[in-house]
């Protein structure tokens, strides 16, 4: 690094206030999340109250058959909605913290279960395999299905 050079990122704050910055950026998204997490026990919280209560009022009316498949419908459509609200969190936090490119794929011995997103089948830990890093996550690939033809140049 030249002279130049070092003055200039030491008038900018440097690495250090980048570091600094995601640091904050980091603490911030963490208390907005512990927000949220207490946010949605509460409501879990008052869901489970007006349950119990309906169901106690539809067993008294109904029997002692209740509302089972309906309830258990409800519960699945609850249990997808909180999915997918955390799984929206986790690809922000994702592109945000990696917005690198694509690697390239690495042949490797798997240290633990996977799943080929190929063929969707389970890959045990210690057989080889391919794997990369992508904006989306981890890529994994069985030695059967192999890299993707479009891009067998980079392995």
């Amino acid at each position: 690094m030249t002279t130049r050079e070092h003055e200039r990122e030491e008038a900018s704050g440097g690495w250090a206030h980048i570091g600094r910055a995601a640091e904050e950026f980091a603490r911030r998204v963490a208390s907005d999340a512990r927000r949220f997490a207490e946010r949605i026990e509460e409501h879990a919280g008052e869901f489970a109250h007006d349950v119990a209560r309906d169901w106690q009022r539809l067993g008294r009316e109904c029997g002692a058959g209740g509302p089972g498949p309906d309830a258990r419908r409800i519960f699945d459509d609850v249990r997808s909605v909180l999915a997918d609200v955390l799984e929206g969190v986790d690809e922000l936090i994702g592109r945000v913290f990696h917005p690198e490119p694509d690697q390239d794929w690495t042949r490797v011995v798997h240290n633990r279960d996977v799943t080929c997103g190929g063929c969707g089948r389970a890959t045990p830990a210690g057989t080889e395999g391919y794997v990369r890093r992508a904006a989306g996550g981890t890529e994994v690939r069985c030695l059967a299905c192999g890299v993707p033809v479009e891009e067998a140049g980079a392995v």
